[in-house]
């Protein structure tokens, strides 16, 4: 910290600069991933919904026959 009260006001902005660009850098990543785990639920999801059409014994045509009859 000692170190900090010497620089100047320029190089503190300079290091703020750099740090505005790391975090945005970061940014950057975290929505990557969040965009990558949203696509891997989506098809854990459709997964689990074919397994449970399977398992009902029912088509796939009967199972939206169902759905479209309760909107």
């Amino acid at each position: 910290m000692a170190r900090r009260a010497n620089l100047s006001v320029s190089e503190l902005i300079t290091a703020k600069e750099n740090e505005i660009v790391n975090l945005t850098e970061q940014i950057k990543k975290t929505k990557a991933e969040i965009k990558e785990l949203k696509e891997k639920k989506k098809v854990e999801d459709s997964q689990k919904l074919l397994d449970a059409i399977a398992s009902s014994g029912k088509t796939i045509e009967e199972v939206l026959s169902m759905i479209g009859n309760q909107q």
